[in-house]
């Protein structure tokens, strides 16, 4: 696998190599493999077979590297994130907010609570990964703690599942 990402890399600016590889390493350490796409684009995600879920993707756009992240499970995060997730939701014209209804949240709905300065309030399901707006290397450090907190949050839900019923919580992706 690490061919596809080499080659992933090999397309990236030299100036932010180092950001996605940071990435990359942290999220394979807790468990995430990557895993090439099947699009035409180069589009790599890094999925959990113990949780069945993705938490990283990285891929190009209009011929610029992006990556997109679940991170819903913390309430804090850079103003970088949050107009990362208010862009989400207003390129669809807010028409995708709210819960969908889907059954996967057992308990406390999964997702993100945008809150606008006008008052406005949005949530958005955690089950969508979100485009990262600004890629730089300050943002790095806080993806990382993010990836570790998402992973926390899988296992503790793991944990719980298992311990109360004898199944596996994840739901199919």
């Amino acid at each position: 696998m690490n061919d596809v990402l080499n080659e992933f890399y090999s397309l990236v600016p030299h100036e932010k190599v180092e950001l996605f590889q940071g990435m990359a390493e942290k999220a394979v350490q807790l468990g995430y493999k990557p895993k090439r796409d099947k699009t035409k684009q180069l589009g790599i995600s890094f999925i959990s077979n113990k949780y069945r879920v993705t938490i990283l993707r990285f891929g190009y756009q209009k011929n610029q590297p992006v990556f997109r992240l679940k991170f819903f499970a913390s309430k804090e995060y850079s103003s970088v994130l949050d107009r990362s997730i208010k862009a989400t939701i207003e390129e669809f014209d807010f028409k995708y907010t709210g819960c969908y209804g889907c059954e996967r949240c057992k308990g406390e709905k999964e997702g993100y609570e945008v809150k606008y300065e006008d008052g406005r309030e949005y949530f958005r399901c955690g089950f969508e990964l979100i485009e990262i707006c600004e890629i730089n290397p300050a943002i790095q450090e806080e993806v990382i703690e993010l990836l570790k907190l998402q992973t926390a949050f899988y296992e503790s839900k793991l944990s719980l599942s298992t311990a109360r019923t004898g199944t596996d919580w994840p739901p199919q992706e």
